[in-house]
């Protein structure tokens, strides 16, 4: 009996350790949107090519989407301003990233489409993809310039296959993520990046990784001078929305951790079962 109390009692820390090392929920979203912001993307009135809308406070909602508890959400306004970003801005928000993974919940109509929509390279598909990046510059056009990582299509999160409220994340190593093209970002690499960081947050992508930035590339302008690839709308012409809650970030547990746990687990149901074979015989 003391060595099934020594196994419980050993297990017992080893969970409080695993809890402990998980951290606080940041965002919650329970009574506001946190700082959080959204961005669209499209053609402004008055202009003549896509670009982006200047950047505005997350919707926030208390209650809704099947969801008793606060959140953000954002909705797409059709094609001339297309639902792209909602994310943080603000320096290591969510401290070192280091060893972590992002996780979020995530809810969605499941009636996006892009502009792509199937063509040059894209899979037909919308993603949210997760989004990491750190302001290093301006361009020419007093525009912020970053040094920016985005998960890659098989890392993100399929925007017309959520059934309700689905919890996902991603380990932050860079084999899961592409930095994006034709920006400058010195000598700061994407783990680097891990401990000094200005904007986490999650944007919507068609299913194409091969991209080119704002400036021009094949496969990224139509000849109605669209960006194919960036931000999302309906396609039946109804609303278009996705909300998320809870964002932070939690440790990836190593693997002899997750060993020592399930080995201290059928230690437990051994003693257990032989304790019960002792009694049996009684």
């Amino acid at each position: 009996m003391q060595i099934l109390l020594r196994i419980l009692s050993g297990s017992f820390l080893l969970v409080l350790f695993l809890v402990s090392n998980v951290s606080a929920l940041p965002f919650t979203f329970d009574t506001s949107n946190q700082g959080w912001e959204q961005a669209y993307i499209g053609r402004p009135t008055g202009t003549t090519y896509d670009q982006l809308y200047p950047n505005e406070g997350a919707d926030w909602a208390s209650s809704g989407h099947d969801n008793p508890g606060g959140h953000i959400y954002q909705t797409a306004a059709g094609i001339e301003k297309r639902a792209y970003w909602m994310g943080f801005n603000g320096s290591n928000s969510l401290g070192d990233l280091t060893g972590m993974e992002l996780v979020t919940d995530i809810w969605s109509t499941n009636n996006w489409q892009t502009i792509a929509n199937g063509s040059y390279g894209d899979d037909g598909n919308v993603y949210a993809r997760w989004v990491i990046a750190k302001q290093v510059g301006t361009a020419s056009d007093g525009k912020p310039t970053y040094n920016m990582y985005v998960s890659k299509r098989d890392f993100s999160i399929n925007m017309n296959t959520l059934n309700g409220w689905e919890t996902h994340s991603i380990i932050l190593k860079e084999e899961n993520f592409f930095r994006w093209p034709n920006y400058d970002a010195g000598t700061q690499g994407f783990y680097d990046l891990l401990t000094d960081y200005s904007s986490i947050g999650l944007y919507l992508f068609s299913g194409s990784d091969e991209i080119s930035n704002y400036d021009g590339g094949t496969g990224t302008w139509n000849t109605g001078s669209q960006l194919l690839h960036y931000g999302a709308y309906s396609k039946d012409g109804n609303e278009a929305i996705w909300a998320l809650d809870n964002f932070h970030a939690a440790p990836v547990p190593e693997p002899a951790t997750l060993f020592l746990f399930g080995t201290g687990l059928i230690c437990i149901m051994g003693v257990g079962r032989k304790l019960r074979l002792q009694k049996t015989g009684e």
